[in-house]
């Protein structure tokens, strides 16, 4: 009897070692992710029509965004996105400017979930992962119809 307790002492660990592996393997998945595969689900894709941004005199396509990606969740201090390369974070000040394809100025209120956003800003220094915004501009479903 006595030599079955320390088996069952050595198999509790091991099961316990593989229960805190799983668990750090989850914890690293949802920190990546989210909770959800939203973060997977809204990534756009390269298309060869994409939308061009206005900045130019004379409404000539600006410089290219820092970061598109479809609205998650936004506050006023920020913006998450879902990119491509995977969830990332776009800091509001009060410099930061929101505004329509056309121009108009927008609000945090005036975005939904779902929305197409091109960013422009600066990335912080750390990872990378988070970007303070100048300029968000939300971008049409479909590229506008070109004569």
């Amino acid at each position: 009897m006595a030599e079955n307790r320390w088996q069952i002492a050595v198999g509790a660990l091991v099961l316990l070692g593989m229960l805190l592996a799983a668990t750090f393997s989850l914890g690293v998945y949802v920190g990546r992710h989210g909770l959800s595969r939203e973060g997977l689900r809204y990534q756009p894709g390269p298309q060869a029509g994409q939308p061009q941004v206005p900045g130019g005199p004379g409404g000539a396509p600006g410089p290219r965004p820092d970061l598109i990606g479809r609205l998650r969740g936004a506050s006023p201090q920020g913006l998450e996105l879902a990119t491509q390369q995977g969830p990332r974070f776009v800091a509001l000040n009060e410099d930061t400017k929101l505004e329509s394809m056309q121009g108009d100025p927008l609000t945090v209120e005036d975005l939904k979930p779902g929305d197409l956003l091109a960013v422009f800003g600066e990335f912080s220094v750390g990872d990378g992962r988070e970007l303070l915004a100048t300029r968000v501009v939300r971008l049409p479903e479909r590229p506008p119809d070109r004569p």
